[in-house]
């Protein structure tokens, strides 16, 4: 659980930082009295098409308004700035990496050479610096944009983050925080980290459950709802899980999915399942009538998204199958896996990965015909499919038909692909199973 909770917290950080950030060029403009108003309206569209929600569309959409309002004021700080920003978030994606990290690099330097005051800019700044390795310098450029603009509060949660990621949460990151709330003591996110920070590096609960629901606290009362706020309830659940009070635990556990059940995809695709996998584990740990409990919340979400197979899918791999027991594959996983195949089939990856949880139930049960047939039957309709065709192999060791195995385990060399890569398979090969045949010919050259 701790693992998943620091990826949660991760994600949010980003998001809120971003947030911030977007709001400061926005106001800046104002404050600053830009006058140019035909720059300053697309420069309002990139705004509220990208801030408020941090897509690769809504990215794609500022960069293009940004770069209009550039072409009509070719000294507009704010949107040299903001556009920096725009490529930062570009930068999240591996495969556009080098591209978009040097267009960040060169629009923030230009934000700072036309002013430099730019305290978003220099932030921007930092995170290059700190993408290079250089802490001492990240460090030192956020400083600067603390320096140029104190009331931007962003600057003060982004310093902390980093002090946070250096280990040394304990004094530097609280301290910034403080900072922070001196300029705005209502601002949740900073209620969020030192939540964070008592938690998960001091182990003070008492401090972490706190702040905690002061972001609380803020989601419910400040209009409109900030639902970066909503973590609140999952991470006081947490606590309440480490300190074994289990039944606490659910009881927010339950609040965050009521409240997450609305919001928009992205946040349900990160933290649906998350969440009710936490749940699981709570009612694990309790006497009584927890699984009964647990899927009858299951029952719930797959009746509200049961043609999402996305969801589905998660439900069936992260919940269902990590009861492990024989009556809830029978009753709940196996029809979940056989409804996912009869309402989507034109995604590959979805389709496969339903297949294969399919079959695996059905070796659980001991009903290997039936898995083999599942296995046939989906090579027939896809005869290239890597992992259909291994686990075929498999199955025809495992029965001694070693010829038609080692056909099926050339096949699937032949048939690789980015999920069921060459350095899978070698690995797989490893399997005991296979050593049956590990010492034929066939089956050495195979690894070369």
């Amino acid at each position: 659980m701790k693992k998943v909770l620091l990826l949660l917290i991760l994600i949010i950080n980003m998001m809120t930082i971003s947030g911030q950030r977007g709001y400061n060029y926005y106001k800046d403009s104002i404050k600053n009295g830009y006058t140019n108003e035909k720059a300053f309206a697309y420069f309002k569209k990139a705004y509220y098409d990208c801030i408020w929600k941090w897509t690769s569309v809504g990215a794609d959409s500022a960069e293009y308004y940004l770069k209009l309002a550039i072409q009509i004021d070719s000294n507009y700080t704010a949107a040299y700035a903001f556009l920096a920003h725009v490529y930062q978030f570009k930068t999240y994606n591996p495969q556009d990496f080098d591209k978009y990290f040097a267009l960040e690099k060169k629009y923030a330097e230009k934000a700072v050479s036309f002013n430099p005051q730019t305290g978003d800019a220099y932030s921007v700044l930092a995170d290059v610096a700190w993408t290079e390795h250089d802490t001492v310098k990240a460090l030192s450029l956020l400083r600067n944009a603390i320096a140029s603009e104190p009331d931007n509060v962003g600057n003060y949660l982004w310093i902390s983050v980093r002090f946070t990621q250096m280990g040394m949460a304990d004094d530097s990151a609280i301290y910034y925080l403080h900072k922070l709330l001196q300029y705005d003591p209502e601002y949740g996110q900073a209620f969020m980290k030192l939540g964070n920070i008592y938690n998960w590096n001091k182990h003070d609960f008492a401090s972490a459950k706190f702040y905690y629901r002061k972001a609380i606290e803020h989601y419910n009362t400040i209009k409109p709802r900030d639902n970066r706020m909503m973590g609140g309830y999952y991470s006081l659940a947490d606590v309440y899980y480490k300190e074994q009070k289990y039944d606490s635990a659910i009881y927010y556990y339950k609040i965050y999915l009521q409240e997450i059940e609305p919001s928009d995809m992205y946040v349900r695709d990160q933290f649906l399942s998350l969440t009710y996998k936490a749940l699981y584990e709570c009612y694990q740990r309790l006497s009584g009538s927890y699984l009964n409990e647990f899927l009858i919340l299951n029952k719930q979400r797959i009746t509200k998204d049961s043609n999402n197979t996305n969801i589905l899918l998660e439900t069936l791999e992260q919940n269902y199958m990590s009861i492990e027991q024989d009556s809830v594959y029978e009753k709940y996983a196996l029809p979940l896996a056989r409804h996912i195949q009869t309402i989507h089939t034109t995604d590959p990856y979805i389709n496969t990965y339903a297949i294969d949880d399919e079959f695996l139930i059905l070796k659980q049960l001991k009903r290997n015909d039936e898995a083999i047939k599942v296995l046939e039957f989906y090579y027939a309709k896809n005869p290239r499919e890597p992992l259909i065709l291994f686990e075929l192999a498999l199955e025809k060791i495992l029965a001694n038909d070693k010829a038609e195995g080692l056909a099926y385990l050339n096949k699937t060399k032949q048939n690789l692909n980015a999920v069921f890569t060459k350095e899978v398979f070698i690995n797989q090969l490893n399997n005991p199973d296979f050593d049956k045949v590990r010492d034929t010919p066939e089956f050495k050259k195979l690894k070369e």
